[in-house]
């Protein structure tokens, strides 16, 4: 048998055990039993780290002209990422300047369009064979080792032919890039090969600016934020124009308790994480994007 002061300190010790643990359980619970008791509603630091803001992106595509709303752009102090024309007179130091800003810089590669509109130079027309692609797109990024990844400047007709688009997604796979879907096209096939070989990718939900008004494209971006509040996410495409500017910096700092502005990267290894199938739920506004100075080319 035990001894009866073995068993008596035992029993101490385990009374004790539980009294800890009824006290830890108390502290832990008191501040929910108290806004029970008192009708007080959750404080403002309580939302804020429960809430999950939407993530929204910004891309400036045709980077490479504009060279000082360019500048100003990369200035602002926000995360938007630029995609940048791979032949064009100021692309080099505008690729630079925003790398060392930290901005993420993708490149931004011209593609054959249904109208045959005449390509920047660098670009991949309709009739070029595979091979070529692949080696255009290699000397393109050796030229630019910022570029994390490319999107397509129009390209209405090349991303809708696979042959094609599954030569661009082999030269993506073996450097280990990402590409974004433009969507100039309803019938691309972009977003789809790309997931076939295992590359990162996404697709544009909303063109800023399209009409170059400011109430224009104070409404797309309006419209860019609600839709990253309603599923999560958003990514929206703008151009260096003098008003694209100017309504960025206005409303961008206005998003805090929006939505959460993210770099492309980011964005991406979000998607990547968190969605198995990451097309988009709007109904996409299929109005195909305008280069420079050619409003008729699609």
């Amino acid at each position: 048998m035990p001894h009866p002061g073995r068993a008596r300190r035992a029993t101490r010790v385990i009374n004790r055990a539980w009294r800890v643990l009824a006290f830890g359980i108390w502290v832990a619970q008191a501040p929910a039993l108290e806004a029970q008791a008192t009708g007080a509603q959750p404080t403002s630091q309580t939302t804020a780290a429960t809430r999950t803001l939407g993530k929204l992106a910004i891309i400036i595509d045709d980077i490479g002209y504009q060279r000082a709303t360019a500048d100003a752009l990369i200035a602002l102090p926000y995360p938007i990422s630029f995609a940048v024309l791979p032949v064009a007179p100021h692309s080099q130091a505008l690729a630079k300047n925003a790398w060392l800003r930290g901005r993420d810089v993708l490149l931004h590669i011209p593609m054959a369009t249904v109208n045959h509109a005449k390509l920047d130079p660098g670009g991949l027309p309709a009739d070029l064979p595979a091979t070529h692609i692949q080696r255009r797109l290699h000397a393109h990024f050796d030229a630019f080792p910022q570029a994390q990844g490319m999107n397509n400047h129009m390209g209405s007709l090349l991303t809708s032919q696979p042959l094609a688009m599954q030569a661009v997604m082999l030269a993506l796979a073996e450097r280990g890039k990402y590409f974004v879907d433009s969507k100039t096209s309803s019938q691309s096939v972009a977003f789809s090969l790309a997931r076939q070989q295992g590359i990162t990718t996404a697709e544009r939900d909303v063109f800023l600016d399209n009409d170059q008004s400011p109430a224009a494209i104070r409404q797309q971006l309006h419209q860019a934020i609600a839709l990253a509040q309603a599923q999560g996410y958003a990514l929206a495409i703008g151009h260096p124009y003098p008003n694209t500017l100017a309504v960025l910096e206005a409303e961008l700092a206005k998003l805090d308790k929006q939505v959460e502005l993210v770099p492309l990267y980011s964005f991406l290894r979000h998607l990547s994480h968190n969605q198995t199938e990451v097309r988009h739920t709007q109904s996409v506004n299929w109005r195909l994007k305008t280069p420079w100075k050619q409003e008729s080319a699609r």
